[in-house]
């Protein structure tokens, strides 16, 4: 049972050794992305929805920056556990509930500024912004070679005789 254990938490750490191997993500709060702005998504916004975007936005940015740094830290301290021959399973098993955590935390945090931008704008604004960004989302091709969304059932019937 131990060697069960041990096997599935090897593959596990090796899994997210291979996710960290190039390193955090960096994050240039400076640099736009590659998705537009509400500005240019919305273009009848008000000075004011304008002025309280921006507050939501910079306020999202720093809180989203310190969780990201927090985040950063504790990879550090997985990475540095994982390097060992050592089972150092009693530190490292609370730090990936602390990596979770923060992870959890990032998209709540992204998701309250959301919430929060969606209430700056009227109804129509609203419609208008997320019919744009549906329009502008990256179009992939999840489906499975037979066509559909999940890969086709067995006919279990088939193999009995």
């Amino acid at each position: 049972m131990k060697r069960i254990l041990l096997t599935i938490t090897l593959i596990a750490a090796t899994t997210a050794l291979m996710a960290q191997s190039h390193g955090p993500r960096p994050h240039h709060p400076d640099k736009g992305t590659d998705e537009p702005k509400i500005e240019e998504l919305v273009s009848d916004l008000t000075a004011a929805q304008k002025t309280r975007i921006d507050l939501i936005t910079r306020k999202t940015q720093k809180n989203v920056e310190a969780i990201h740094a927090r985040l950063d830290a504790v990879r550090d301290s997985i990475r540095s556990y994982m390097n060992s021959r050592d089972d150092h399973s009693d530190i490292l098993f609370p730090l990936f509930d602390r990596e979770a955590n923060l992870q959890a935390e990032l998209s709540k945090e992204i998701y309250r500024s959301k919430a929060a931008i969606d209430k700056v704008l009227t109804p129509e604004q609203f419609k208008k912004l997320h019919e744009r960004m549906e329009a502008n989302k990256p179009k992939h091709d999840h489906k499975k070679p037979n066509g559909k969304g999940r890969p086709a059932a067995k006919d279990k019937t088939a193999n009995r005789s």
